[in-house]
């Protein structure tokens, strides 16, 4: 009788383990599905200045490739446009790389700050994989 208790102690603290465990893994997805939208409204917005630049920069190659223009000019001007453009390139790339860095930053400070949580999903997955495995037959 004494192990009936027992097992029934056990299943219960299972249960509450795994409910604990699908609350935090919940907290985790919905904290992770916000820091992404955060990146990808910072992506957006990067990707449309950077569209706006290289429309600006399009429009000063047409104006630039006019047959009107002398030709010292046209040369001087595509020199400049040119330079402008990889400093364009340059800093699209930096801002990007700054905003992964951010990102990956953030996730680690979340994960160090909620350690115990962390901890408790990992836990709670090991336990319902052994229980998994353990074929839960009721001898």
């Amino acid at each position: 009788m004494f192990s009936i208790n027992k097992e029934s102690d056990i299943k219960e603290k299972a249960e509450n383990l795994v409910e604990a465990t699908q609350d935090a893994a919940k907290e985790v997805i919905d904290d992770t599905k916000v820091s992404a939208k955060k990146i990808g409204r910072k992506v957006q917005e990067k990707s449309r200045d950077s569209k706006k630049e290289a429309l600006a920069l399009l429009e000063s190659l047409k104006d630039v490739l006019d047959p009107d223009t002398h030709g010292s000019t046209t040369e001087n001007i595509i020199k400049q446009l040119s330079e402008n453009f990889s400093d364009w390139s340059e800093s699209l790339e930096h801002e990007l790389s700054n905003a992964l860095s951010t990102s990956r930053k953030t996730s680690n400070r979340w994960l160090r700050k909620r350690s115990l949580l962390t901890l408790s999903l990992a836990v709670g997955a090991g336990v319902l994989v052994g229980y998994a495995l353990s074929g839960n037959s009721e001898d």
